[in-house]
């Protein structure tokens, strides 16, 4: 019951910190094509690696993310992403990069010309928004299963370190036990010794007179009356 609470307790802290979390961001980045207009978020707990394969996941129904190595950039070109914009394609560029407990995902999206920003693509602005607090909660979820992973893990481990605690505490009472029986033991064989040591005076008494008795024969050999 107790680990179960934990477990719940540890689950419910992580998704209010979600519900917390700062939205995306809107600011102009460098990237391939010049600074531009991007959207990035923050992901406490995330590395750039779970950022990027969890982004990738995300995206693989609109199509393959390819790789702009030199700009270590990712994107999608003449892709259709629904909640962005419509039926219109789009090409999407995406980076990622390491902080320091966290990963920062950044992406753009060119409308044919024009990168989203807020003042001439106020819907598309929001729904970009939408779209990456939707692929922050899929990498808080990896991030938080991690989390549970090693939260159970240590509850493994005290559960094993009680168990131990408990076997150790049962051998305790063991001796105790087996102690008083000695002690009661003991006891028994200290009476029965003082009835032995009384015993064993009577005889010794009984032949200190068997050798008086024949020193005075030997006393009395030889001897005239």
């Amino acid at each position: 019951m107790k680990s179960t609470i934990m477990l719940l307790t540890i689950l419910v802290s992580s998704f209010l910190n979600i519900m917390t979390a700062q939205v995306a961001t809107e600011r102009r980045v460098s990237m391939s094509l010049g600074p531009q207009n991007a959207y990035f978020i923050d992901i406490p707990g995330a590395d750039k690696k779970m950022a990027q394969k969890t982004f990738e996941e995300f995206v693989k129904e609109y199509g393959k993310l390819k790789e702009n190595g030199k700009a270590r950039e990712h994107f999608l070109t003449a892709t259709k992403i629904h909640i962005i914009n419509g039926t219109s394609p789009v090409d999407l560029y995406a980076k990622f990069e390491e902080g320091k407990d966290m990963a920062t995902a950044y992406v753009w999206v060119d409308l044919g010309g024009a990168f989203v920003n807020s003042v001439d693509n106020p819907s598309q602005s929001a729904a970009l928004k939408q779209f990456l607090y939707d692929y922050f909660i899929s990498v808080r979820k990896k991030v938080v299963a991690e989390e549970l992973k090693v939260e159970e893990k240590r509850l493994s481990s005290l559960e094993k370190d009680l168990k131990k605690l408990m076997n150790k505490n049962e051998d305790y009472h063991n001796d105790i036990e087996k102690a008083k029986q000695k002690i009661a033991d003991a006891e028994k064989n200290i009476d029965k010794n003082v009835v032995d040591q009384d015993n064993k005076v009577k005889e010794i008494e009984s032949q200190k007179t068997a050798v008086e008795k024949v020193v005075q024969k030997l006393n009395d050999l030889g001897k005239k009356d």
